[in-house]
């Protein structure tokens, strides 16, 4: 069968795309916030040693790594479920697409079954 819809193939495909590089972006930016906590953390209590803050309590290296966590594994769960929707939309347009073309096989075959073998299809 010959291939139809190629602008909804192709918008199909920019969907799957996007949804690839949001999933590749979330993670980075999982990673990134962790990386930047952990390491903030030490700075900021220096930081406030050097100026007379005191002690930070649980802004030092302890809560940086547990809120970069926390805010890292948000980050990655809100993000994936994002990309994974964006991806779905992708999916979802092939889905009918495949549907359609499922649908009209369908049909055809049924067509040909149903007129008789010496008929021509306008003479019925």
């Amino acid at each position: 069968m010959d291939k139809r819809y190629t602008a909804l193939r192709i918008i199909g495909t920019i969907y799957k795309v996007v949804g690839l590089i949001a999933a590749a972006i979330t993670v980075l930016s999982a990673l990134g916030l962790c990386a930047t906590s952990v390491l903030g953390g030490p700075a900021l209590d220096q930081f406030a040693q050097q100026y007379g803050g005191g002690d930070t309590g649980v802004f030092g290296l302890a809560g940086g790594m547990v809120w970069g966590l926390v805010a890292g594994i948000s980050t990655l769960i809100l993000g994936g479920l994002s990309a994974l929707g964006v991806y779905a939309i992708g999916e979802g347009i092939y889905l009918v697409i495949a549907l359609e073309e499922n649908t009209r096989a369908s049909a055809t075959v049924l067509y040909r079954q149903e007129v008789a073998p010496g008929m021509s299809p306008s003479a019925r």
